[in-house]
């Protein structure tokens, strides 16, 4: 009876054996880009773009199948943000406005000044018509329901007239007269524009929905989901920081798995000023710690209180 079992075990694995040697291999998961939590930093993203983050929870998400979000490759990752608070201000705007978004000989506006005060949003520059059309918009900013920021205008004037009253009375929009085919991140829409930051931003692009758009000086501060994050686990250690855990991450030479990098600010006083670009100049200016746990903590200086800030690669 016993040897009669025995028998029965053997066979039945060994059809299981037999089954399996004509399997295809088990795939393995695709890497997965790490959570990331932001906490008050100047955010570098070009030499005249800057985004004041105030706080930010998201994840790296790679931009390719199977790709790891490396540090030295802006395209090779978005930040899928969950909720915090972003602001950008006013010189950051006419930088993305004028050197991202209108550019070209065929851009729709031309010589676009923006001011952000007193609440409102004020548009100055050239239509780029038969004959240039000097124009001047003042508006008030708020999200669309999509989750995009829209500049509602007040005013319009035309060669110092006002025009918005007679563009109304001659069934005309501001969208008829601006046409913004491949122009990325700003269409218009009646007299308002609609700027949407995940397609204006140059990488790594922002990819979350806004909720709320105010103005507060001469920054215009976006926020994302409720706004309110839910601190990663372990906590970071510090009060101005970027924190990646979990996730897959590469920077310079070296590959994380299971990421656990925080960096941290030496000078909390004031944000974390931090630069994409110029990451490694920093890290070759501060100090690492390494965590009982294998995590890392690296201790930066301000990227604007680097000596050699002038003269990259040194």
């Amino acid at each position: 009876m016993v040897r009669t079992r025995l028998a029965g075990s053997l066979a039945v694995l060994l059809l299981w054996v037999s089954s399996m040697e004509g399997a295809p291999p088990a795939k393995s998961a695709p890497p997965r880009g790490p959570e990331v939590e932001i906490m008050n930093v100047d955010l570098h993203i070009t030499t005249d773009i800057t985004l004041h983050i105030h706080s930010l929870r998201g994840r790296f998400r790679p931009t390719r199948p199977g790709g790891i979000p490396s540090l030295d490759d802006t395209t090779s990752y978005d930040v899928e943000v969950d909720a915090g608070e972003v602001a950008l201000d006013e010189a950051s705007l006419n930088a993305l406005l004028n050197e991202h978004v209108f550019v070209g000989h065929d851009a729709p506006i031309k010589d676009l000044k923006v001011t952000v005060e007193d609440g409102m949003v004020k548009q100055k520059g050239k239509l780029d018509k038969a004959i240039d059309i000097p124009f001047k918009t003042k508006g008030t900013v708020d999200a669309t329901p999509d989750g995009k920021i829209r500049v509602h205008a007040k005013s319009i004037k035309g060669f110092g007239l006002p025009v918005k009253g007679l563009l109304k009375a001659l069934g005309i929009e501001l969208d008829d007269v601006i046409k913004t085919e491949g122009v990325h991140g700003v269409t218009v829409d009646d007299n308002d524009f609609i700027i949407d930051p995940s397609q204006a931003l140059p990488p790594p692009r922002l990819v979350g929905k806004i909720t709320s758009v105010r103005i507060e000086g001469d920054q215009i501060i976006q926020t994302f989901g409720s706004g309110k994050i839910v601190p990663l686990s372990p906590r970071a250690a510090s009060a101005n920081h970027i924190y990646w855990h979990g996730g897959n991450l590469r920077f310079g030479k070296l590959t994380m798995r299971d990421a656990d990098l925080e960096l941290i600010d030496q000078d909390p006083k004031d944000p974390f000023d931090f630069s994409v670009a110029r990451y490694n100049d920093m890290l070759v200016a501060g100090y690492s710690k390494t965590l009982p746990r294998l995590g890392l903590r690296t201790y930066l200086p301000d990227f604007n209180d680097l000596p050699s800030r002038a003269h990259p690669g040194r």
